[in-house]
């Protein structure tokens, strides 16, 4: 893709929220110590992806979106950023997307929540996929452990959907794209970990309420939709990958510039919305809600002041190098 001149003149913007920022305070340890076991389970395939993950800080990302979990929970947390994050490169995210080893990969990662087991000989991934759902079931009721499972599981069978539209000429429909992306996207279950991540427990009445339901899904698009504006430097470089709600509404014939301004403006209105629910929720919530709505904010905040402060994943200085190398790791 000619990537346009008008690309490298758009700023993104700044999404504002009417609550303070927070960060765990062993957000550096917990970044360390989430290579060092990444490089233990061959996770970072060579020295061009740990760059990458030096400077994306995933670590950082966890104590940002769960800055009041414990440091053990925190260390799985930002462990699994790792491997989700790698994983969705390689498996979903690829320029060649479909391989003779796409469903193997993603049924693998299936099979180990359900079967607690790793195959005899495991895929990228798999061994620290294992380790890490070992580790979360050790942490978590087992509620609270098939949320997050349930997640997963959508998200692997959410990326055949995705891998579909990579195949096709036309533009996907917006309402199928937020469809899919709000799956893909990963956050469902990272979403199922709020209430452990803040010394609470929701019970299941609680998390499965509609108005819950409605604030994980305000937040989801929150962090999503300001995601794909954030990203585009870098998925504008990704031939037939670029697939974003920006570019969608620059399909439909709105200029970038426009397309950024459309889809900052919906995530404006999903920052309301949020607000609207939750005010009135928090009021009558039992302490685990309220803490749960507590770790929605921290979410949102959290992701927006990452790509502000510490992430340099979707800089535009590497945007093009990232491309580059995803390119030929995966072909």
């Amino acid at each position: 893709m000619n990537v346009p001149i008008e690309l490298a003149e758009i700023e993104p913007p700044r999404f504002e929220f009417p609550w303070p920022s927070a960060c765990h305070p062993q957000a550096l340890a917990v970044d360390e110590q989430m290579i060092a076991w990444g490089r233990a389970h061959d996770l970072i395939p060579d020295e061009v992806y740990l760059e990458r993950v030096i400077r994306t800080r995933y670590g950082y990302l966890a104590a940002r979106c769960y800055p009041h979990a414990d440091t053990e929970l925190l260390q799985i947390i930002a462990d699994y950023f790792l491997w989700f994050f790698l994983a969705d490169d390689l498996f979903v995210d690829r320029v060649q997307t479909v391989t003779p080893d796409t469903l193997t990969n993603l049924t693998a990662m299936i099979d180990v929540l359900d079967y607690d087991r790793s195959r005899p000989l495991p895929v990228y991934g798999e061994s620290a996929w294992l380790d890490v759902c070992r580790r979360l079931r050790a942490r978590l009721s087992a509620e609270q452990f098939e949320r997050f499972a349930t997640g997963i599981r959508l998200w692997a069978s959410t990326a055949g959907l995705q891998m579909l539209d990579h195949l096709q000429r036309r533009p996907i429909a917006m309402g199928d794209y937020e469809t899919i992306r709000r799956y893909a996207s990963g956050m469902t279950p990272s979403l199922a970990l709020p209430d452990a991540a803040n010394q609470a427990h929701l019970t299941a009445e609680e998390y499965h309420h509609p108005t819950l339901h409605r604030l994980r899904m305000h937040t989801n698009n929150v962090v999503c939709w300001s995601n794909d504006i954030h990203s585009l430097q870098v998925e504008a470089r990704q031939p037939g990958q670029f697939r974003n709600m920006v570019t969608l509404y620059a399909a439909q014939g709105q200029t970038l510039r426009e397309a950024v301004d459309t889809t900052a403006g919906r995530v404006r209105v999903e920052i309301d919305a949020f607000l609207r629910s939750a005010q009135p929720a928090q009021q009558t919530a039992s302490p685990a809600l309220f803490k749960y709505i507590e770790g929605l904010k921290d979410w949102m905040r959290g992701y927006q002041d990452w790509y502000d402060h510490d992430t340099q994943r979707y800089a535009t200085a590497h945007a093009e190098q990232d491309a580059d190398d995803r390119d030929t790791l995966t072909s």
